[in-house]
């Protein structure tokens, strides 16, 4: 990607334009993936604050999942933008789970965080789903544009909350247990600089 390319992106996802899909394939096609997280994370950020949101059990109503990993680029970038046409029209979702569709690694997932983050204007919160990517992988992409921590939709897997609480202020965030409808059940503490370890940068 040029460096005038860059800058134009840059320019429209910090100014609140709406990304096209020719931006969408641009920043999905970006092998600077520092770059691109951190965008979406400013994103997130202007949206969330330091708020890391959680539900200790799945809740699939008006969570939206999203496949990439084995089609193309495009087809992820199509994809996206059909749940923002439809979100658009009135869907409703409150929140999109970037899911794999077979083996990926580490950067492509991050990378499907930031871009879902980018594109998806109009969906509130995007979700990392720590029963499909593990703990670890969920924890970055809190730093990737999502801002949910919670089991993958339709997925019966638990952990208790304090250490629901524990991963998310490790992630940098404050930790804030929600409800089905991402009403705030409870806010908990933000991260104690002085303690916290950061989740360990993933090896790609």
């Amino acid at each position: 990607m040029d460096a005038g390319l860059r800058r134009e992106l840059a320019e429209k996802a910090r100014g609140g334009a709406r990304l096209s899909r020719e931006d969408g394939a641009a920043l999905y096609g970006s092998g600077d993936l520092a770059w691109l997280g951190g965008l979406a994370h400013e994103a997130r950020t202007r949206r969330h604050g330091d708020r890391g949101y959680f539900a200790a059990a799945a809740d699939a109503d008006s969570v939206e999942t999203v496949s990439y990993g084995e089609g193309a680029a495009e087809q992820v970038i199509d994809a996206l933008l059909e749940v923002r046409d439809r979100q658009d029209a009135g869907a409703g979702l409150l929140a999109v789970a970037p899911l794999a569709d077979g083996r990926v690694t580490g950067a492509e997932a991050l990378k499907a965080f930031a871009v879902a983050r980018l594109l998806l204007d109009n969906v509130p919160h995007v979700r990392a789903a720590w029963t499909a990517y593990g703990t670890q992988t969920a924890q970055l992409a809190l730093q990737h544009g999502a801002d949910d921590f919670a089991p993958a939709p339709g997925a019966a897997d638990t952990l208790p909350a304090d250490e629901l609480v524990e991963l998310i202020q490790d992630a940098g965030l404050r930790p804030v247990e929600r409800d089905a409808r991402y009403a705030v059940v409870r806010e908990h503490e933000a991260p104690d600089p002085e303690r916290r370890e950061a989740p360990q940068p993933m090896r790609f």
